[in-house]
């Protein structure tokens, strides 16, 4: 067991401990690649987690904005929130927790000034996250002149003509109330379609009239099922619902366009994005599951106090997406075994193919080289791991789904190069003393 610990713990620093893992199974091989894929994967996670407080801490113009809206030292500006069963309730002071737009600095001049510290915007909207949004239907010549003609204009045409332009969706920022006219439009539409849409169109009406769906859920349906049959596919707009949405229009509008300073507190989650004070960028988001019932800033508190339960709240938000970060690398594992599996593969050949080019036949078969290379495996994983968190404190975040895999990549090709020029001397030493050893025997 001792001498099992030693060949397994510190093969990666000793060539005689090297080439003894030739001679072992490719049990070790699998036990250190294991290793070295959990090594790797939580420093996906820890890359992706652990600088955040760094960063915030040190984007200053960040903080003061989200001090602003939430610690303003003028109470009467300061928007006031509270954390229920996991979920956010906004109001400005004075007022009730009702579904609202509270602050767009983007478009209002005076919540700019307000709220606005070192270019960064600010906006707070608890309206749900499933309101619909009023938007602009158009098309756009796709012959390089980007002609635009409105989307009525594009259905007048014929179906060659059509080829000639290409569907765009324009959202205006203000909210899509449906009522009972626009209700009975779109029946109408439907009907007039005849065929499957007519009979979703009657069914949502028996629905309706068997009080198995309520007047809302209806003039929904409907108002998709029409939106379905009226317009082009708007997967390029909206990934989770089939008709466009107010809480997109920040993203399509701003976001899209270049925005990257910015706070964006929703009811259900937030988002942001500031420069780090080493010159990277980072972007990310905050849900509110993992936060304790109560005041996001308390009454009586102190301004310092105050800055720093807001900043606090930042903080764990973004801690709450721990959750789906791992999920997220988790669905991805599959994939990162292979890349490490195929790294080993080829750090293994390229050092066999060294020495073969070089005459060595030390290591008889790509086997017994694999084995050898293998015994760097998990230590390569380490350092790969190691480098990746110090790293993290100065890349961009996006770095981080390819900096371990690439670190681990170096450390093990490094390695085995080295073993490659160590067994090459070590080759020609003892060829050299055979050598020498026979004319001794001969004379």
């Amino acid at each position: 067991m001792k001498k099992w610990l030693e060949l397994f713990g510190i093969g990666f620093f000793s060539h005689r401990l090297s080439r003894e893992s030739a001679r072992r199974g490719y049990g070790n091989v699998f036990l250190g690649f294991i290793i070295a894929l959990a090594l790797i994967f939580g420093s996906f996670v820890g890359g992706e987690m652990l600088p955040f407080g760094l960063h915030y801490n040190g984007a200053d113009d960040l903080r003061a904005t989200v001090h602003a809206v939430l610690a303003n030292e003028n109470a009467e500006k300061r928007i006031e929130g509270k954390i229920e069963k996991g979920d956010l309730f906004l109001k400005r002071h004075g007022g009730d927790y009702t579904p609202a737009l509270l602050i767009n600095t983007l478009a209002s001049a005076e919540d700019k000034a307000l709220y606005s510290v070192g270019g960064y915007e600010a906006v707070v909207d608890t309206r749900p996250a499933d309101t619909l949004a009023e938007f602009e239907a158009y098309c756009v010549s796709n012959d390089g002149k980007e002609t635009r003609i409105s989307y009525g204009e594009y259905l007048s045409l014929s179906e060659v003509a059509r080829l000639n332009f290409d569907f765009r969706l324009e959202y205006t920022g203000g909210a899509l109330t449906l009522t009972e006219g626009l209700a009975e439009e779109h029946r109408s539409y439907l009907e007039s379609l005849g065929g499957d849409a007519a009979g979703r169109a009657e069914e949502l009406s028996e629905k309706l009239g068997a009080a198995e769906i309520t007047a809302a859920e209806y003039q929904r349906a409907l108002y998709e099922e029409y939106f379905r049959n009226y317009y082009p596919d708007i997967t390029a707009y909206e990934n989770s619902s089939p008709v466009p949405l107010l809480r997109n229009f920040y993203y399509h509008n701003y976001i899209k366009n270049g925005l990257d300073r910015y706070i964006f507190i929703f009811d259900d989650y937030l988002t942001g994005s500031f420069g780090t004070a080493r010159g990277g960028e980072v972007t990310f988001h905050g849900f509110y599951s993992e936060l304790a019932d109560g005041a996001v800033v308390g009454e009586g508190l102190s301004r310092q106090e105050a800055e720093a339960a807001a900043d606090g709240f930042i903080k764990k938000a973004f801690n709450s997406t721990l959750a789906l970060t791992v999920y997220a690398y988790l669905m991805n594992i599959g994939q990162t075994a292979s890349l490490i599996a195929l790294m080993l593969v080829v750090a293994a050949l390229l050092c066999y193919s060294l020495l073969r080019l070089k005459g060595v036949e030390s290591v008889p078969t790509l086997g017994a080289m694999l084995k050898i290379v293998g015994s760097y495996v998990w230590f390569s994983g380490l350092l790969s791991a190691v480098l990746t968190m110090l790293l993290s404190l100065f890349v961009s975040r996006d770095m981080i789904s390819v900096l371990p895999q690439a670190l681990f990549f170096v450390t093990l090709a490094a390695r085995s190069i080295v073993f490659s020029v160590k067994e090459k001397k070590l080759y020609e030493k003892i060829l050299s003393e055979k050598i020498a050893q026979r004319r001794l025997e001969n004379e």
